[in-house]
């Protein structure tokens, strides 16, 4: 069962060097990456080019979206619908330029797709790091909440896979533009209009917060697609 994977990317060239890693160390093999690029600097797309010239599995798109125009909707779900249709996965899986999937993720999660021809979606708990310039402040597991049909602000982003067949019902990611903070909760709740949500016991992915990350821009009332924040305090 090949997995499919869309990464979204925005001008961190640093970052996504380490989230691209996080793919090809997985110890499952048969994967497709798709890196969706939402018209980043050029050093990030620089980067974007080399990583596809040294990996075979790995496709670059570019949005090509004018910078007036990333206010109309929310980018990073505008983004995951351009590689929809190039997917060729079995399984689908999501990742972000400032995350990391821990290697064992796509084993474990295609293990019970296998095993379990009835389920449609799994997710797995979530190392949470807190990130200030100093480095490393906290950290935490998010908890697994059982079989569920209520994902909304539960399960994240980067610890979902699902049946690419799920889209032949739930046929896109809505980018309504006042869902900047949680446009993975709005499509997560609509996959469980139809197919639970099942657990697995294992820490898929961890997910950093830092000053530029989207979830800290979104607090700070900064737009997320801005360079640089730099809080007063």
């Amino acid at each position: 069962m090949k997995v499919s994977v869309i990464l979204t990317s925005y001008n961190r060239s640093r970052q996504i060097r380490e989230s691209v890693a996080s793919v090809q160390r997985q110890t499952y093999s048969d994967w497709e990456l798709f890196i969706v690029d939402d018209n980043s600097n050029e050093e990030t797309k620089e980067v974007l080019n080399n990583i596809a010239s040294r990996e075979p599995r790995c496709t670059v798109i570019q949005s090509g979206v004018l910078q007036e125009d990333r206010l109309k909707t929310t980018r990073y779900a505008s983004c995951i619908n351009l590689a929809i249709p190039h997917l060729t996965g079995e399984l689908v899986s999501y990742l972000t330029d400032d995350d990391i999937y821990y290697p064992e993720r796509f084993e474990r999660m295609v293990d019970v797709f296998r095993n379990r021809p009835d389920i449609s979606v799994v997710y797995g708990s979530q190392r949470v790091v807190i990130i200030n310039q100093y480095g490393i402040m906290s950290q935490s597991i998010r908890p697994l909440i059982g079989i569920t049909r209520s994902p909304f602000n539960r399960v994240d982003h980067n610890s979902i896979m699902h049946r690419r067949s799920c889209f032949e019902v739930v046929t896109h990611w809505d980018d309504n533009p006042s869902y900047w903070g949680y446009a993975d909760a709005i499509f997560f709740s609509r996959l469980a209009e139809y197919w639970d949500f099942h657990p697995i016991n294992f820490i898929t992915d961890e997910h950093r917060v830092h000053q530029n990350s989207v979830q800290s821009k979104m607090h700070h009332h900064v737009q997320p697609w801005l360079g640089r924040f730099e809080p007063l305090d």
